[in-house]
């Protein structure tokens, strides 16, 4: 995958919802088993974006 392509820039913006909303379980909810479980979904997707930008 290269940099800037269409498939790219979804990637990256559910990177984005997801860290967002993760950011927002922190500040607003108390329990934060949401937090864990949004930030590790947004982290695990760039991950993926980053090992899909090195091996294509």
């Amino acid at each position: 995958m290269r940099r800037g392509s269409k498939a790219d820039e979804i990637i990256t913006m559910a990177f984005m919802v997801f860290a967002v909303i993760a950011g927002g379980c922190l500040l607003f909810i108390n329990n934060r088993l949401y937090f864990y479980i949004l930030g590790g979904i947004a982290v695990a997707i760039r991950v993926i974006q980053y090992i899909l930008r090195f091996f294509k």
